[in-house]
């Protein structure tokens, strides 16, 4: 009897770390999106490419300066790592977000964040989303955040900072679509 209560007892365990081991950003395991942020008139489009159920990521801004011409900007992520790639270089530092998940969030997630769950849905480029709210900061500033989300994935938001608001929103997403690794790397 005792035996078979530890050999319970232990696979629980290993079921549990194993869920763990498995908890992702997303429900999805690949995809690319194209996406465009408003802040005033000027709109900044962009492409997403994540693999991995969203420990991979990696965004590409057109940065739109007028007569002067536009460059890209690229953030790669990796889980708590995250890169800032332009021109100059790339330049490392802490994904401040890295804990912030829709999927299965933990109290302590809900608690940092003030993570809610509305339990409104709206539909985004055709598939039903979540809506949430939460808090982020930049600097001692705080941005107040609203969110469409569909399987984990944030498809539009709107984000407040006092006066200012900017609003994100995809305009095309093709999930489980094949992305090269190469789009992860990290230039040297």
């Amino acid at each position: 009897m005792k035996k078979t209560l530890l050999l319970l007892l232990a696979l629980a365990t290993a079921s549990l770390t194993m869920a763990q081991e498995e908890a992702h950003r997303y429900e999805i395991k690949s995809g690319v999106a194209h996406s465009e942020t408003r802040l005033n008139d000027h709109v900044t489009p962009a492409v997403q490419y994540f693999d991995n159920f969203g420990d991979c990521e990696t965004m590409i801004q057109t940065i739109d300066m007028g007569a002067l011409g536009s460059y890209d900007n690229t953030t790669v992520t990796k889980k708590e790592k995250a890169w800032f790639v332009n021109s100059g270089g790339a330049k490392e530092f802490q994904n401040p977000t890295a804990d912030l998940t829709f999927v299965n969030p933990s109290q302590a997630v809900i608690d940092k964040y003030k993570l809610v769950d509305t339990g409104k849905e709206e539909a985004v480029l055709g598939r039903m989303c979540r809506i949430f709210t939460y808090e982020t900061t930049q600097g001692r500033k705080k941005i107040s955040n609203t969110a469409w989300v569909y399987k984990g994935i944030t498809m539009k938001s709107v984000m407040k900072q006092g006066r200012r608001e900017s609003f994100f929103e995809m305009t095309d997403f093709q999930e489980n679509a094949t992305v090269s690794p190469e789009v992860f790397a990290i230039p040297e």
